[in-house]
């Protein structure tokens, strides 16, 4: 998964968490609606909601159709669709870009742990961070010489 589409999800997760816009967005997912139909069914101001439906398009989750004079708004039933199918195997993070450090061309299960050179790390820190396995099969001892070495 790259940044990109990391970026994507969050934008959508963003867009959906707050109550008013998840609301506008159930609205829109059962049919078309226009700004002033969405106010009268909600009973809040105008302005909020073309603030919240201005969100919900930038993540990508509304259409718009002008229609004469008005504006409708409905979700986009297929982006929906296809986020909701392409998910979960995002979830199992196969291909994730890894931003750990690594470690002997290891990568370190626990960057941010790792405190400065890999041997400084103490037996402690190895069965925190690595679980309970013993300092020679530590990841970031080289198998080759057994010593610790630099990252």
């Amino acid at each position: 998964m790259t940044n990109y589409e990391i970026e994507e999800i969050t934008k959508i997760f963003k867009a959906l968490s707050d109550p008013t816009r998840f609301k506008i967005f159930l609205l829109l997912n059962s049919r078309i609606f226009c700004v002033n139909g969405i106010v009268n069914f909600l009973q809040i101001s105008q302005p909020a909601v073309s603030q919240h439906l201005k969100i919900l398009k930038e993540a990508g989750l509304v259409k718009i159709e002008k229609r004469g004079y008005w504006v409708h708004y409905s979700s986009d039933k297929e982006k929906i669709d296809k986020f909701l199918k392409d998910f979960p195997a995002r979830l199992k993070l196969k291909g994730v870009i890894n931003m750990g450090k690594k470690v002997n061309n290891k990568e370190c299960k626990y960057p941010e742990r790792l405190k400065g050179k890999p041997n400084e790390c103490t037996p402690e820190q190895i069965e925190k961070c690595h679980g309970d396995i013993s300092e020679k099969n530590h990841p970031c001892v080289s198998k080759k010489t057994g010593d610790n070495k630099n990252k």
